[in-house]
């Protein structure tokens, strides 16, 4: 099927799947993640909506402003920034589909990744999201589910503590290691970088808490739709690339003057006031 025969059989009134794609001076991202999920093989009608949170990189705006006019994408474009959980609520409004599929800029789907997913939650009806199996560019398997953790979990693997064995330790049962990353299985946690979530299920929990600009929205909206009664599951059945930079525990001085820790730690107190 070309290209133009797929955009326009996802303007009919039986889509599937609502991607949506969060931009924010992400650069060529946006170009190489719209390209891989159109180059996906799916047997059903889609959307894609793209939310622009006010970004002032001429890079991906350029882009966002022509795959719009080339009708690839339903461009929401919004006045500020308002977060990740806010962004993508933003294009959650627009869905019209089963199904609302999270995906990063920086995601690139595999051909069988969408489809793989959909069918998955088609025949898994107590499914409230799934995750596919995120990894790095070099084939790395990224650690995309969570276990519950504590506060101090989350301090010691941002820090040279989660260096320490029985700090690592502690760290380790958090992130999984302990799972080979394999088989399907129901989780804690999710990683928010791609995932799937039936549109009702999303309604009913309101989408992303807001609170959170930026970190934990994604292991809240997982609460969220466990203490609905449906599963959380990692789904390593399918794969895709996220080309995200892996961080280490660093010197803690140095972690201290960065703006994104702060907001971190912001997310990660109202997180656990929340959900003590």
């Amino acid at each position: 099927m070309h290209l133009e025969e797929i955009t326009l059989n996802s303007m009919n009134d039986k889509l599937k799947v609502s991607a949506i794609m969060l931009n924010y001076n992400s650069k060529y991202f946006p170009k190489m993640c719209v390209e891989a999920f159109y180059r996906g093989k799916m047997n059903f009608d889609f959307e894609f909506i793209a939310v622009d949170n006010n970004s002032n990189d001429p890079i991906s705006l350029g882009y966002l402003d022509k795959a719009e006019k080339e009708g690839l994408i339903k461009l929401i474009r919004s006045p500020k920034n308002i977060g990740f959980g806010g962004g993508n609520n933003l294009g959650a409004k627009e869905a019209k589909a089963k199904y609302v599929l999270i995906l990063n800029p920086d995601i690139f789907v595999n051909e069988d990744s969408i489809q793989k997913m959909v069918d998955y939650m088609d025949g898994h009806k107590d499914v409230g999201i799934l995750g596919p199996k995120l990894v790095y560019p070099d084939g790395v398997v990224q650690d995309s589910c969570r276990r519950n953790m504590s506060f101090i979990d989350l301090i010691i693997k941002r820090t040279f503590l989660s260096k320490l064995p029985w700090f690592k330790k502690r760290v380790d049962r958090y992130t999984m290691e302990d799972f080979k990353h394999n088989k399907v299985k129901e989780v804690d946690l999710l990683v928010g970088a791609c995932f799937i979530i039936p549109r009702d299920v999303y309604e009913k929990v309101g989408g992303f808490d807001e609170r959170y600009f930026l970190f934990m929205e994604d292991f809240d909206l997982c609460r969220e739709i466990a203490k609905l009664g449906k599963k959380v599951v990692y789904f390593p059945h399918t794969e895709v690339t996220h080309n995200h930079k892996r961080l280490s525990g660093g010197n803690l001085f140095g972690l201290l003057k960065k703006k994104v820790f702060w907001i971190h730690v912001s997310s990660a107190i109202k997180y656990f006031l929340k959900w003590r």
